[in-house]
């Protein structure tokens, strides 16, 4: 039989179409996705084994990637990552010439890790968790369904573990942030609290000081007044103070050799009359009496030279009391022969006490030891009288 030139023409195009889509699929197409449960992408790798042997390790893009498997060969692919448990898939790409000639749609497939616990078993996981291959019913790449049954069991007891354990650590994550949050609002809380008592303390503290300040200030306007008072005080009484008796004046006694005695006279007001110059002087009284009795008479032959008559010294005494509304003076004043010295002692009511002698600041030393001694001289003068 003669074979015709169509015919030669037809059996070359089926054997190109043949050849070139051959040469167009070169391997197995295969399309996964890879997910972490409760974690990301970062860390987690896909390494290839060809025929028992490691080939090569994906670490970027394993979210979605597309792989092509070389016809013929046995190969596992491990996916993991640490703290997850490791899955494994095996893909056994030997199929028939035709099969391969016809050409493969890309196998699609998706797998997902969960974390290792250290209480859950997961020896299981040390075998593949699914085989892909050649299936001539179908004339395509599928699961191996009797693998996956002989293993179906011992995976889903692990997987209810897995979620029971996953519920447990959802619920502790929530409590964790339900308490922390709680603990949170307890912080702030106590934060505000102490802030506001800071802000309590400090305005205390502004109210002492400004307390302080005030109270300082007062006490400097009363020292003020009182010295201002003082000094007023002392300029009356300096204006108020007899002018001093010239020397030529003052009589100068001669040198007799005995000392003259003093009698002393003493003129106290005899109430103090509040805001009034109530001063009541008296004036010297005579020492001596005539005696009713006359001397017996007496022979001036026997009789020895009269002595000196003993001069008497008058001392006049004279103190009053004045009460007004801030100040209590007490005035006191001294004549001998003529010569008057004048003593004051003003107690203000502040508590202040100043000494003067004739209108010029004394010490209280000089006050007491003068102006007072003449009260005690009067007392002796008039038990001795």
């Amino acid at each position: 039989m003669a074979v015709s030139t169509r015919d030669l023409f037809l059996t070359a195009v089926l054997i190109a179409s043949f050849l070139s889509k051959a040469e167009a699929q070169r391997g197995f197409p295969i399309t996964g996705r890879t997910k972490i449960e409760g974690g990301g992408l970062d860390g987690a790798r896909i390494v290839v084994y060809k025929d028992g042997e490691k080939e090569r390790t994906l670490s970027d893009g394993v979210g979605k990637f597309d792989l092509e498997l070389d016809f013929g060969h046995k190969y596992i692919l491990s996916f993991e990552k640490e703290g997850w448990v490791t899955k494994k898939l095996v893909f056994d790409t030997h199929a028939p010439g035709e099969a391969i000639a016809n050409g493969f749609t890309p196998f699609e497939f998706a797998v997902s890790l969960f974390r290792q616990y250290d209480d859950i078993n997961i020896v299981v996981f040390n075998q593949p968790v699914g085989m892909i291959r050649y299936e001539p019913s179908v004339d395509d790449f599928d699961y191996d369904t009797d693998y996956t049954k002989s293993i179906q069991s011992q995976l889903e007891e692990v997987m209810e573990q897995v979620a029971d354990r996953e519920k447990q650590e959802e619920k502790k994550a929530k409590d964790l942030a339900k308490q922390k949050a709680q603990e949170e609002k307890e912080r702030a809380k106590a934060a505000a609290e102490a802030k506001k008592q800071e802000e309590a303390r400090m305005r205390e503290e502004a109210a002492r000081v400004e307390a302080a300040r005030k109270e300082k200030e007062q006490q400097a306007q009363a020292a003020r007044a009182a010295e201002e008072e003082r000094k007023a005080a002392e300029a009356e009484i300096k204006a108020e103070a007899p002018l001093p008796v010239p020397e030529e004046k003052i009589r100068k006694e001669p040198a007799p050799a005995p000392e003259p005695r003093l009698i002393v006279r003493n003129g106290t007001t005899a109430q103090a009359n509040p805001g009034e110059d109530g001063r009541r002087a008296s004036g010297p009284i005579s020492d001596s009496e005539a005696s009713p009795v006359r001397p017996a008479g007496a022979n001036p032959a026997d009789e020895a030279p009269p002595a000196a008559r003993e001069e008497v010294v008058e001392v006049v005494r004279d103190e009053e009391l004045t009460v007004e509304p801030n100040t209590l003076t007490t005035r006191i004043t001294l004549t001998r022969a003529g010569v008057s010295t004048e003593y004051r002692r003003i107690v203000h009511k502040w508590g202040g006490v100043f000494y003067f002698k004739n209108g010029e600041s004394c010490s209280k030393e000089v006050y007491e030891k003068e102006a007072m001694a003449g009260h005690v001289e009067a007392a002796i003068a008039g038990a001795t009288r």
